[in-house]
């Protein structure tokens, strides 16, 4: 859905463009835009081969995103972890999703021992269209929830994290993902920036409302989470990641008690 953001930043924070206008449009996820399969890079999420990957983000990060599916490094990372720490291709479960990946979402929708549920604020093809903040649905009433660089965007994150903890059974088990900077020992953020040029500047993108720091994982525990921080170099080996272009990244595998 933000495939060209980084073409297009300079007109939608001049114009200040809003979030929903933004995320509400949907993308190609790179399929038609394959180079010639090769035994360079194989993306764990399709299971292809391809020469080379495509540059992606901002920064146009080099060799980021899979042609085939378009998975970035952070799902590959992520569908990894869904395969191996939770066995999501061996157990049944009741699963939300909150703001679905394409490349994801095709491959979870595939399983059929999981009842798969979607949601997104501004999505319209997601089986619910909510608020993150009030998903309007039964306490404990998933086994597993997926919240993947989504937080950075909601500016009532501790509401949020205390309704993902909600919406879980007692046991249930939630992967939350942020772009986190654990150089940083404080999180940053300021309510009163609030225009997508004043974000960019601050945050270093123009939907963020905030930089998390080291201290970050203690909120998802005040939301009453037990929190494990799982990284990619530790669980993956150096060939791994330059094999799956993995970067070195971190996701929290919480569980509500």
């Amino acid at each position: 859905m933000l495939t060209h953001l980084h073409r297009d930043l300079r007109r939608l924070t001049a114009a200040g463009a809003s979030d929903a206008s933004v995320y509400g449009q949907r993308s190609s996820t790179g399929l038609g835009l394959r180079p010639p399969a090769g035994p360079g890079f194989l993306c764990p999420v399709c299971g292809e081969w391809s020469r080379t990957f495509l540059p992606f983000g901002l920064d146009q990060r080099r060799r980021a995103r899979c042609p085939v599916c378009g998975a970035l490094e952070r799902h590959r990372f992520v569908w990894l972890h869904l395969l191996d720490a939770w066995r999501l291709t061996r157990q049944r479960a009741r699963l939300l999703h909150i703001a679905p990946e394409p490349c994801l979402r095709r491959r979870i929708a595939q399983l059929p021992q999981i009842r798969y549920v979607t949601a997104d604020k501004f999505d319209p093809e997601v089986d619910l269209v909510r608020d993150l903040t009030d998903l309007g649905l039964p306490d404990g009433s998933f086994d597993r929830v997926i919240c993947s660089h989504v937080l950075e965007h909601v500016p009532d994150d501790r509401t949020a994290m205390r309704e993902l903890h909600r919406v879980l059974r007692p046991g249930g088990r939630a992967l939350i993902m942020v772009p986190i900077d654990m150089g940083r020992p404080r999180t940053y953020e300021d309510p009163a920036i609030d225009t997508p040029a004043g974000r960019f500047e601050a945050f270093g993108h123009p939907y963020h409302v905030r930089i998390p720091g080291a201290d970050y994982p203690e909120r998802l525990r005040e939301a009453g989470f037990c929190v494990r921080p799982v990284r990619s170099a530790d669980s993956l080996s150096p060939h791994q990641r330059r094999r799956m272009r993995i970067n070195k990244t971190l996701l929290f595998d919480c569980r509500r008690p």
